[in-house]
């Protein structure tokens, strides 16, 4: 459809804007949807803690949980009928940052989260967060905390219904309905919502796919947390942070307990993720981080691959013959390894596999099995030649090659054994120009014409770039003209008017879409996420910034339980 010259509501994500907003139900007494039983004045162990409040003309109850709380979900009943936009209000404050508050529409598979911010201007705020549209008929709307990992506040002051007009509810509709913008892909490490949120149901599990639902994401690229290590039982790979019984970060302990009760359970994380995507028209490329072996102190414990620690003679060297903390792609046994775990990976649903190489470099060195190699070849010692000369950096290259054509094997026998006719994709992540991804052995121009690439997602954000662009003549020329597609990756933590200003010259030069990292840390986060889910529409996008984003101002809040919040002498003075 086409965009109208005014962002509709559910683009910009701003409840305010909807036409009948003055007509708004807002339920503000929360805490008479909670049982006795589960309410009180003073904060208690599976308890909402209550507080009246006073804000931006609103006065009600608020429920309140602390991350230790562990209240139990509260369950609203909507008291309205027909197409309705649902938003709640937030409660945070400086010192205890974000709220979030997992929601769920009675009916919904997984519940999904909102966030709220205080303004940088405010010291406590009620924000009031847009959770979605829905066509209501007699459905509760369940409000909860998070129910594990590293457990922010939750503190919910009103739920609000806007009933749509006519045509707004036939444009929403349309909307959802298009599918021809699914031109984005997202990044999910496979660690980090596990050690983040500690998921032991299929549900929880599911969320972290579920919010892709009616946004313009096509593709997931789904690591599988290391180089060979796993989030399931495998017969190749192995879990991190397990067989310790001490931490050094909360997180790890989340995440061991949770890999080991979804085994339990018989939960494959990675498969249901997969299974997941494939619900909502997604395909899904998993991946592996070729430098992600192991990781500093104290961490050691918690991430080294047992193939690293027991197979030292394998690891990369310098040329002054410093270890370097990888496995050489030079020993076919390094590879060998690295395509098993990828094999069992694919064999689990996934439509490719991901190489994420600005998790990578250097996957070559001076280590024996390439010293050896190239004295095969060309009868001299490397280590006795500059670094620059083309025949190190020529076997580099041909190493790297003769691994993609390995799992290009691969994934044309799993191609055979489905049945299907259905080429399996083959995508990686890179820097953003030619000169680096060479530095590090990576020479697009010869994988993609050598049918090696399908996709190509271009990183800028560290880990070995010496320039922070996308050089899309590069990508035009050497991948897009080859027939590989180009989806340029940016990292979320700036200003969304800063990253759509960026953004728009890669689409402008012939991008097929872009690409996220990490994209579900930022999904609650609605001063970000109706933008992101929509940020491969050019022509959207310039109508944003002539628009304008969302004021992260939210109510001022007046009265919190007997405190007057907003007089001349503050309360928090006193801290």
């Amino acid at each position: 459809m086409d965009t109208p010259a005014t962002l509709a509501p559910w683009i910009t994500g701003d409840p305010n804007t909807w036409s009948n907003a003055d007509r708004a139900v807002v339920l503000c007494d929360m805490a008479s949807f909670v049982p006795a039983e589960s309410r009180s004045e003073r904060f208690k162990a599976g308890r909402w803690r209550v507080f009246s409040y006073e804000a931006g003309g609103l006065s009600g109850t608020m429920i309140y949980a602390v991350p230790e709380a562990k209240p139990p979900v509260v369950r609203v009943p909507l008291p309205v009928r027909g197409p309705h936009a649902i938003s709640v209000g937030l409660f945070s404050s400086k010192p205890d940052g974000a709220c979030r508050a997992w929601l769920r529409l009675s009916g919904d598979r997984c519940a999904l989260p909102r966030d709220s911010q205080p303004a940088i201007s405010q010291y406590w705020n009620i924000r009031e967060v847009f959770y979605r549209v829905a066509d209501l008929e007699g459905q509760t709307l369940e409000i909860g905390p998070q129910p594990g990992g590293i457990v922010p506040h939750c503190g919910v002051a009103f739920v609000k219904l806007i009933p749509l007009t006519d045509g707004e509810a036939a444009a929403q509709r349309r909307d959802r309905e298009d599918r021809s913008h699914r031109n984005l892909a997202a990044s999910c490490d496979g660690y980090s919502f596990i050690d983040l949120r500690g998921p032991t149901t299929i549900d929880e599990v599911l969320a972290e796919v579920e919010i892709f639902r009616d946004t313009d994401f096509g593709t997931l690229l789904l690591h599988l947390g290391g180089a060979d290590q796993v989030t399931y039982p495998s017969a190749v790979g192995s879990w991190f942070a397990q067989g310790i019984d001490v931490f050094p970060l909360p997180g790890q302990r989340h995440f061991a307990h949770s890999v080991r009760t979804l085994a339990e359970k018989g939960i494959n994380p990675t498969k249901t993720i997969i299974d997941g995507a494939h619900d909502l028209g997604m395909k899904v490329h998993v991946g592996i981080r070729p430098a992600l072996w192991g990781y500093y102190a104290p961490h050691t414990d918690v991430f080294q691959s047992p193939f690293y620690r027991d197979n030292p003679q394998w690891r990369l060297r310098d040329k002054d013959g410093l270890p370097v903390a990888r496995m050489s792609w030079a020993v076919p046994e390094v590879r060998r390894h690295l395509l098993d775990v990828l094999r069992e990976a694919i064999a689990f649903g996934a439509d490719g596999a991901h190489i994420v190489f600005n998790r990578g470099f250097p996957m070559v060195l001076y280590e024996p099995a390439f010293c050896e190699l190239f004295r095969q070849r060309y009868g001299e010692d490397p280590l006795r030649l500059e670094e620059v000369d083309s025949r190190i950096q020529d076997l580099r290259r041909e190493i790297v090659a003769t691994f993609m054509r390995e799992l290009r094997v691969l994934l044309d026998e799993e191609q055979a054994r489905r049945g299907d006719g259905r080429r399996l994709e083959l995508s990686v992540c890179t820097l953003g120009i030619e000169e680096d991804n060479l530095r590090y052995a990576v020479d697009l121009r010869r994988l993609v014409r050598e049918g090696l690439v399908d996709e190509v997602y271009p990183y800028k954000y560290g880990f070995g770039e010496s320039k922070r662009v996308w050089d899309m003549d590069y990508f035009n020329d050497a991948c897009r003209s080859a027939g590989a597609k180009v989806f340029p990756m940016i990292s979320v933590y700036e200003a969304m008017e800063a990253h759509v200003r960026d953004v728009l010259p890669a689409l402008e030069a012939g991008a097929d879409g872009l690409s996220i990292w990490d994209v579900a840390l930022h999904f609650g986060n609605i001063d970000q996420w109706p933008t992101i889910a929509r940020l491969g529409r050019a022509d959207e996008l310039r109508r944003r910034l002539d628009q304008g984003f969302l004021d992260p101002h939210g109510l001022r809040v007046h009265r919190l339980g007997e405190d007057i919040m907003d007089g001349r002498f503050p309360i928090f003075w006193g801290g």
